[in-house]
C-alpha cells in the first residue's frame, strides 16, 4: 500500500486516519508508528512546492495506466510503447544491439511478487531470451530488486536463487545488481517489484523481425509457457501446471539456430507478451504484412498439460505468453525436420503475406481481433474485463499529449545541459 499515495488524493485528516489503520496491520501500534501518519501528511503538503517549478511539475493527462491497457499486453499497451520508442528513437524488438554488443531487460511478473523464486527465474530466462533469438551469446545478467517495506529478506534470497539458476545453468555471470525498498518507509506490504537485464554478444547475423518477408513460413517450437503460464496455475488452483514453466528448452532452441541452423531461419522472436496477437502486430508494424495463422498448428504446439488447463479455464491461448520460438524461414520442412535432430518439437503455424486488413488473420482469411489486454488469466483479471473507458482515438490523443509534455521537458533539459557544458 503507498501511504505516500493516499496522503496525496485525501483531505488531511481522512488520510492520517486511514494511514493509522494501515499501519497497525503491518507495524503494530508502538509510539513511532503512531506518528507516521502526521509526518507523512506533512512532507506531501511540503512537496506540493516542488510544483512551482515546471521541470518538477508533471502535467497528467487524464489516462490512468490501468484504463490505458499499460503492461497488459493489448492495443493499449503496444500504443504508449510506439510512442516511448519514437521517444527514444527505438525499434519493435525484444532487445537492442549497439554494434556487437545486445542487451534486454525484463520486468518481474507483477502476480509473482510472493514466489519469488519463480519471479527471479523468468525474468532472467525471459531477458535471456530475447537476446538468443537475436542471434547472441549470452555473456552477463543485471538485476534491480525492490521489496516492499514488510517484505520477508527470504524473499530476496528466494528471488536471486532464482536467478542464478539460470544464470548458473547457462554458464554466465551476475555482473551487477541494486537491492532498494520500493518507495522507501511509504510502501508498506509485502510486494516485491524489480527486473532483470541481459547482456550478450552477437556471434552471427541479426534475426531481427525487419528480415522477414512475404511468403515466409513460421515455423514455431512448442511452448509450455513461463511467468504468466505460472501466475495462470497458481492463481487458479493449480500449482503442478507452474512447475512444467521451469525449462531453459526456449533458450537452447534459440542458441541451437543460431548456432548451427542459420541458414534457414531469417528472424526469430519468442511468442511471449501479449501472445502470437501481439507478436503478429509487432511483426506486421515492422514489414507491412499479415500474419496468416493456422490456429489448430498453433494449439498443437503448446505442451498438452498447459493446453488443458488453459481450456478447462477458457483462456484463449493467442492471447498469452506461451514462451514458444517462433522463426520466419522459406525452408519449412527442413528448419522442422532439422530441429527434430536436436529432440525439439516444432511445426508450421502459418506464413507471412500481404497485408489482409489486419495484422493477424486466420488461414480463411478472417481477421483474429487485437484486443485492449491480453487474454484474462486469473479471476481478477476477469473480473476486470478486457475494455476501456476511452476509444483508441481518444486514448492516442492523451497518449500524445503525455509524449509532448515530457519532450518538451525533455528539449528544455538537454539545452540547459548544453549550455553548461560550453561554459
Amino acid at each position: 500500500m503507498d501511504l505516500e499515495g493516499l496522503a496525496r488524493v485525501l483531505d488531511e485528516n481522512t488520510a492520517k486516519r486511514i494511514i493509522a489503520d494501515l499501519l497497525k496491520i503491518y507495524k503494530g501500534d508502538s509510539p513511532p508508528v503512531r506518528e507516521l501518519p502526521e509526518a507523512i501528511v506533512q512532507e506531501v503538503k511540503n512537496s506540493r512546492k516542488a510544483e512551482s517549478f515546471e521541470l518538477l511539475r508533471v502535467h497528467k493527462v487524464g489516462a490512468k495506466a490501468g484504463e490505458s491497457g499499460l503492461g497488459s499486453r493489448g492495443f493499449g499497451d503496444h500504443l504508449i510503447h510506439k510512442y516511448l520508442l519514437q521517444m527514444s528513437g527505438g525499434a519493435f524488438e525484444d532487445a537492442g544491439i549497439v554494434e556487437d554488443v545486445i542487451v534486454s531487460v525484463d520486468g518481474i511478473h507483477s502476480r509473482l511478487s510472493y514466489f519469488p523464486f519463480f519471479a527471479g527465474f523468468h525474468a532472467t530466462r525471459a531477458a535471456v531470451r530475447d537476446i538468443t533469438v537475436k542471434g547472441a551469446r549470452p555473456l552477463g545478467i543485471l538485476v534491480d530488486v525492490h521489496l516492499a517495506d514488510d517484505a520477508d529478506l527470504s524473499y530476496l534470497f528466494d528471488f536471486e536463487a532464482g536467478v542464478l539458476a539460470v544464470v548458473k545453468a547457462m554458464g554466465m555471470k551476475l555482473l551487477a545488481g541494486s537491492t532498494l525498498r520500493i518507495g522507501g518507509d511509504l510502501v508498506i506490504g509485502e510486494r516485491v517489484s524489480g527486473g532483470v537485464g541481459a547482456v550478450g554478444r552477437l556471434t552471427t547475423k541479426h534475426y531481427l523481425r525487419i528480415n522477414a518477408r512475404r511468403n515466409h513460413y513460421l515455423v514455431m517450437t512448442e511452448g509450455r509457457g513461463g511467468g504468466t503460464v505460472t501466475a495462470t496455475a497458481i492463481f487458479n488452483g493449480m500449482p503442478e501446471v507452474a512447475l512444467r514453466t521451469l525449462t531453459l528448452s526456449d533458450v537452447l532452441t534459440a542458441m541451437k539456430v543460431a548456432q548451427e541452423l542459420g541458414e534457414y531461419v531469417h528472424a526469430m522472436t519468442d511468442v511471449t507478451n501479449g501472445g502470437i496477437r501481439a507478436d503478429a502486430v509487432e511483426i506486421s508494424h515492422s514489414t507491412g504484412l499479415s500474419v496468416v495463422l493456422n490456429v489448430e498448428e498453433f494449439r498443437n504446439l503448446i505442451d498438452p498439460v498447459v493446453l488443458r488447463m488453459l481450456d478447462e479455464l477458457n483462456i484463449d491461448p493467442l492471447g498469452l505468453s506461451i514462451d514458444s520460438i517462433l522463426m520466419a524461414t522459406d525452408k519449412p520442412d527442413e528448419l522442422v525436420r532439422e530441429l527434430g535432430k536436436f529432440g525439439i518439437r516444432s511445426g508450421v503455424v502459418g506464413y507471412l503475406d500481404e497485408w489482409r486488413g489486419a495484422p493477424l488473420v486466420d488461414v480463411y482469411g478472417r481477421p483474429i481481433e487485437f484486443p485492449f489486454r491480453e487474454s484474462a488469466y486469473t479471476p481478477v483479471k476477469k473480473i476486470i474485463g478486457n475494455e476501456t473507458p476511452f476509444t483508441r482515438e481518444e486514448l492516442e490523443d492523451r497518449v500524445r499529449e503525455a509524449y509532448r509534455n515530457a519532450m518538451t521537458k525533455l528539449e528544455t533539459v538537454l539545452k540547459t545541459l548544453k549550455v553548461n557544458e560550453g561554459s
